[in-house]
């Protein structure tokens, strides 16, 4: 468990787990939207749903730790390996070229760190219902919670709408370099298959932004209403 322990704090150790850490954040943000998506079906659908997850608390509590854990290694570990990039060049390179890097790339801590922002501030909103408590105890006609009414409610404030939507182009730049990096940094390559690799990062990131951007302008549009 030492020598684990020992390789894991490795720089190569250490952007395997970052790597690992970044699909495991993107397969859950995917899952995410695909649950999201469920509004267009109406209250019924989207209130059923978050009710079932609800409903098993144990798996519930235990994808929660999990996504904090993952969580905590991933941004740990990328100040970790940012220090120690930091220290092996204590002099900045005298003229920055970026020929090869893409704006998502040399953006990559930026776009990080004010997702982390957003992160905490979407919790404190949806979920603990601290920003909005105006829906926090509603109930649906069955008896699950209003959450389709939240998202509605929420949506159909231009403050909300705008903040959202520029989280969803952070998240678009940061997930579209981060996952093919990540599949380059497990090794993922091969002549055949890089131009895949390359574009699975932009593909993931179109699919989530498109998919969260037309949740929140429908609502905002008047096409969804509570």
């Amino acid at each position: 468990m030492t020598r684990l322990f020992t390789v894991l704090l490795t720089s190569l150790g250490s952007k395997v787990v970052v790597a690992l850490t970044g699909l495991g954040l993107a397969g859950f943000v995917v899952f995410h939207m695909l649950g999201n998506l469920q509004v267009f079906e109406g209250s019924e659908s989207l209130n059923t749903y978050a009710a079932f997850l609800r409903e098993l608390p144990i798996l519930l509590w235990s994808a929660r730790v999990g996504l904090l854990l993952i969580a905590v290694l991933h941004v740990g570990l990328t100040i970790r390996l940012a220090i120690h990039n930091r220290r092996a060049r204590p002099v900045p390179y005298a003229v920055r070229e970026y020929r090869k890097a893409s704006m998502a790339s040399r953006t990559m801590a930026l776009t990080g760190g004010l997702l982390l922002i957003f992160i905490i501030f979407h919790l404190l909103h949806f979920t603990a219902g601290v920003v909005d408590a105006s829906f926090s105890d509603r109930l649906d006609p069955r008896g699950h919670r209003d959450v389709y009414g939240k998202v509605i409610h929420a949506f159909q404030n231009p403050w909300f709408v705008v903040l959202y939507l520029a989280a969803q182009g952070l998240l678009g730049l940061h997930l579209s370099h981060g996952l093919s990096s990540s599949l380059q940094t497990l090794g993922l390559e091969h002549p055949l298959l890089n131009r895949l690799f390359r574009a699975a990062g932009p593909l993931v990131a179109g699919i989530v932004v498109l998919g969260n951007a037309a949740i929140i302008l429908a609502i905002a549009l008047g096409v969804l209403r509570a």
